[in-house]
């Protein structure tokens, strides 16, 4: 990978830790737990319990999702950088400019 290419992937990587630090300050506010004085009915009630449980699911997923950029940011600069953790061949450019967080060439990534 060239320089130039790999200064590209690590704007995305950037804009896109930014993007989701600012996903998970909203998720933890909409997963906050509703007070029981709050005046909603029954129906309205299990509507947020259900809303709650998504937006937990999706929480933890863009912590993960965040947990493995950062990882992978770490890499940045060296030779373990834009390789396949698996077969260590070259992750296409343009793979890691749509999804920055893969490890796995896409050859890899198809194979269970």
């Amino acid at each position: 990978m060239t320089e130039k290419e790999e200064e590209k992937v690590r704007m995305v990587m950037m804009e896109k830790i930014h993007e989701l630090k600012k996903e998970v300050e909203d998720l933890k506010e909409l997963t906050k737990p509703l007070g029981l004085d709050s005046a909603i009915g029954r129906i309205s009630r299990m509507d947020y319990i259900n809303n709650k449980s998504i937006n937990e699911s999706q929480l933890r997923k863009c912590e993960a999702k965040l947990k493995a950029l950062h990882n992978w940011s770490a890499k940045l600069g060296t030779t373990e950088f834009g390789k396949c953790s698996r077969c260590g061949n070259e992750i296409n450019i343009n793979r890691l400019l749509f999804m920055p967080e893969s490890t796995l060439c896409i050859h890899c990534a198809s194979r269970p």
